[in-house]
Order: structure tokens, then sequence, then C-alpha cells
């Protein structure tokens, strides 16, 4: 029996190098979002100022975002990141009863409405306010980088992806385990038992 414990415990030090998923579900309470309109405000891709600022692993540089303001609240933005096809639309509402790895969205232009559904995907939605989603904002708009005051008061984050690009200063952390690391562990492990 202990084998077989051994062995799955090295079978998954292994097989977690190769899979680069965090944070695979949703969270917050998206409540207040369901079936509220947000109208389109700008679209364009994370800075690495951006990126080096806000270390948003599941967006680094150069990934494409849209930004969208509710009508209802100002203080609402809803930045989605990966999902290009968001901005042939004007308007999206989020949908109530998306599953945890996927949503479903109304997407409405000046004629027509369709239910996007986006898979893989998760939705974050925060009860304190953030300074990413108005600088996200500000940089879409051709803006500089506020002075740090400026903070969405009803933030959400919306990934259509859900690989995690690793930085390089996370790669070089010292608590990081190599590949060379594992194999000694599990060899470790094995003589152990």
């Amino acid at each position: 029996m202990s084998l077989y414990f051994t062995f799955l415990g090295i079978s998954i030090l292994f097989l977690a190098h190769f899979f680069k998923i965090r944070a695979i579900h949703s969270t917050g309470n998206c409540n207040f979002a369901i079936n509220v309109p947000f109208r389109y405000v700008c679209k364009g891709n994370v800075s690495e100022d951006m990126s080096t600022m806000f270390r948003d692993h599941r967006a680094p540089a150069d990934t494409p975002y849209s930004v969208w303001q509710s009508k209802e609240d100002d203080s609402t933005l809803l930045v989605s990141f990966y999902t290009i096809m968001f901005t042939d639309f004007d308007t999206i509402e989020l949908q109530a009863g998306g599953k945890d790895l996927g949503r479903s969205f109304l997407a409405t232009n000046e004629t027509n409405e369709y239910i996007i559904f986006v898979k893989p995907s998760t939705l974050h939605c925060f009860s304190f306010g953030l300074r990413y989603t108005n600088e996200l904002r500000r940089h879409c708009l051709g803006q500089n980088i506020s002075e740090g005051g400026d903070i969405t008061k009803k933030p959400i984050l919306h990934y259509a992806a859900i690989n995690v690009e690793s930085s390089d200063l996370q790669k070089n952390d010292a608590s990081t385990t190599s590949l060379l690391g594992k194999l000694l562990l599990s060899v470790c492990a094995v003589i152990i038992y």
C-alpha cells in the first residue's frame, strides 16, 4: 500500500511540472453584475509596465483585453482578457447560471443579440476596490498611469483562458522546485520506503 502512495506522490510531483493551471475556479459574489448591461469602453494589450506593476500571471504582457463599464453604475468595471470577439459588440451582459469553468454573456450590437458561451473562463468579482482595472482602462484609452488613488469600487476580472504564464521572477524564486529537485526528492522518497 505504501508503494502505491509513493508512486502516486512521485507521479503528482512530475505531472505538476507540466501543468501551469492555477485559479481554475471563479471567485467572489458576482450577483450584482448578473443581467446588468456593460457598455464597451476600449480594448488593448497588457503592457510590460502593467505586467510588472500588477503581476497578474493570468494576463502577462501582450495579453488582449477589453474594458466594459456598467450602464447603471459608473463604479463598476469589467475587464475581460482573451475575448477578442467581445469587441464586435456594443454591450455585454453576464447571464445567470454560469458553470464554474464557463460563462454565458448576452452580447448586443446595433441590430442583433447573441448568447456567447465562453469556455474555459473564470470570473472574479471583488468586494473591495482595485486600482488594476482602472489602470487598464486608462492604458487602453491612451492615458498615463494615475498617481495611485484612483480605484474601481466594484471591479470584475474575466479570464477566457486558464493557462498561466510564469514570470522570470517566479521562475528564479528559491522556493520553486526544479525538475532536477523533483527527481532528487522522488529518489529520496523511494530510498526511505
